[in-house]
This record gives structure tokens, sequence and C-alpha cells, in this order.
């Protein structure tokens, strides 16, 4: 039986959400072809052509349940607003099922949830850490709070990248910064640390960061107040399919992926990099901690404490087998499978017919 659902964002942009959604359609083509997408973004900033061409490199686009819509008038069995409460009307006119996504790890734009109506049957966030964050920041919703798992489809086999090196031959190891460069995520205080790492292990090691700039920070300007023009490359946003081939690159040259961060609803682009075994170094707060669960001791260092952080890559790198061993034990929580999982539970609660 075909299922018909919308996902709504307000924003077609270049960032996680467009890469969860992706995701999903890689999940629902391999596990269950018979639901039916519909992708409706309320503004295009710049990610409908990235993604597009995404969807057309993954043989998405030829296929006819999925679709880039322009407007909403179709009916779905469930609507998935996501982080879009101006949508929320919509589907209410509409007499539309829907149910509220939360995945920003911004607090003030979580603040819209404290007014969702009771029409809306649940409020779905990306991991239980979220979930907690959520019932304590707003202990009032409207509805009950569950989980859709954000996840990596490396156990979609159609989706494993080959292990070329798109990267040039260095003779440092590169410690990747694969995200937004604002302060939320925090890419100076990588920065102040590896200036520890170079006084320690002089030639070693080397920077590599990719992902959009922010306004926030004038980045170029902090690479050269701490004189390491020469030791870091800054690339731009990869498009989406080519994330994987990145990582694997970094894996091949033998190098890490650090995330500073101080807020983040899941961890996307560290749960990529686990994904493509890459041993990681993560700031302690929950969500990162979840993604290397029974492994934090090796991986995991105190939020805003460089010399820990400094220390922490040192040992990664120092027992960098073992670590890229644990990446792969650790990878298997937030697989594809597991997301399938979820969602069958859901639908089953909202005795939406599968």
């Amino acid at each position: 039986m075909q299922i018909r659902v919308c996902f709504i964002y307000p924003w077609a942009t270049f960032g996680g959400v467009e890469r969860v959604l992706l995701n999903r359609v890689l999940a629902f083509k391999h596990y269950l072809p018979e639901i039916s997408v519909d992708i409706y973004f309320l503004h295009d900033s710049g990610g409908l052509v990235p993604l597009a061409a995404a969807m057309t490199q993954y043989g998405l686009s030829a296929i006819s349940s999925i679709s880039i819509i322009s407007s909403l008038d179709r009916d779905y069995d469930l609507a998935f607003i996501i982080d879009c409460p101006q949508a929320i009307d919509l589907c209410v006119r509409r007499s539309q099922r829907y149910v509220v996504e939360c995945h920003t790890s911004y607090a003030e734009n979580r603040g819209y949830l404290a007014n969702l109506p009771d029409t809306c049957e649940r409020v779905i966030t990306p991991s239980s850490i979220f979930s907690d964050l959520i019932r304590n920041e707003i202990p009032c919703l409207p509805a009950p709070v569950s989980e859709l798992r954000n996840f990596v489809p490396w156990d979609i086999p159609s989706q494993e990248f080959p292990f070329d090196n798109c990267l040039p031959r260095w003779s440092r190891k590169p410690i990747l910064f694969f995200g937004r460069l604002d302060r939320l995520k925090d890419p100076l205080s990588l920065l102040d640390t590896f200036l520890m790492l170079e006084r320690r292990r002089k030639g070693e090691f080397m920077l590599l960061f990719c992902g959009p700039r922010s306004s926030e920070i004038d980045f170029d300007k902090e690479i050269s107040k701490r004189s390491l023009k020469s030791l870091s490359v800054v690339l731009p946003p990869v498009p989406f399919a080519s994330a994987g081939r990145l990582l694997n690159a970094v894996s091949h040259s033998g190098g890490l992926f650090v995330s500073p961060s101080q807020g983040e609803s899941f961890g996307l682009s560290a749960a990529e990099a686990i994904s493509s075994l890459v041993p990681v170094v993560l700031s302690n707060i929950k969500t990162h901690v979840e993604l290397v669960k029974g492994y934090e001791k090796n991986f995991i260092y105190p939020l805003g404490d460089n010399k820990s952080l400094s220390e922490r890559i040192e040992s990664v790198f120092d027992n960098y087998t073992g670590a890229c061993s644990a990446m792969a034990a650790a990878r298997t929580a937030f697989s594809a499978a597991a997301f399938i999982d979820d969602w069958k539970l859901l639908f089953q609660e909202l005795d939406i017919a599968q």
C-alpha cells in the first residue's frame, strides 16, 4: 500500500536538514519503496540546485514517487513540518495531518514550540538526547515527543564510495573541521588548539576546514592573526554527494575529524565521519557523547578545554588503528536500518496503515 508523505522546510539552503532528507529518501528507496515523498521548501536560498544534483547523482530524480514541489496542493497521509511554524496554519486550514520536527540546535529558534496548536500529533526530534532537552525546555507541549533518529546510510550498499583520494598528497596529516564556520560550531577553538599541537609536535599536522561561512567570524582574518595560513586549507561547502568522498579521502590520508561544537541536535557531520571510519575528537555535549557511546574516554574532551582537546587529538593519532576499529563499532547505532525501525513505530503509533 502506497503511503504519501511531505516534508516541509522554510528554506532550501545547503545544510544538515537537506542532508537528512536526502538520507531518508535513500533509505525509503532501499527499504520502503512504497513510500511516496514530496519535499516542499517555502523559499529557495541557494539549496535547490545542489539538492537536485545530488538526487540525480544518487539515481533518485527519475523515480516518480520522489519530487521537489513548489506548492502544497496534494493530500498526504502525513506532513512533516521541520522547524517551519509558518506552515502549521497551512496544514490546519487544509485539515492535513501533521507532525512537527525540531532539528535546530539554536535555542532561540526553538521558541515556536511553546505555541504549537493541539492539532499537532507529535513533536519529532533526531535523537533521544534532543527529545529530553525539548521536554525540559517546554514541559507543556500539546503532543508527545518521540524520535526519528538521524542516520548515515552507510549500510545501504549502493551508497558506498570508492576510496579515491580527492585531496593532494600532503606530508602532514589533516585535522578536518566539517561544518558551518560560526560561533556555535566554534572553529576558533580548533585554531587555538592547533597552535599548541604545532609547538609540541611540529611538522606532523595541518588543518582542513570545509563548510559554509558565517558573518559572525572573519575566518581568513582569524587564521592570519594566528599565523596559520600556510598550515590551513579552507574549502568551500562540498556538494551533498561529495561529502563521503571527502571523508574517505581524509581517512585515506590518515586524518581525523574534530568538532568543538557547543550545541548539536544530533551531530550529523560527526556521524558522517564515523560512518566513513574517520576517527573523531568531539566536545562533551550530550549528542556527541551518544555518538561514541562506550568509547567516550577515547574520543570526548571537555568543552572549551583546548589543552584537553590537543591531548585527545594526539592520543587518537597515536592509536589510529584502534580508533578506526572503534568507529566501525560505533556507527551501527545510526544506520539506515535503525531509522526505518523508528519510522515504522511512528506510523504504528499514529495508526497510519503501512
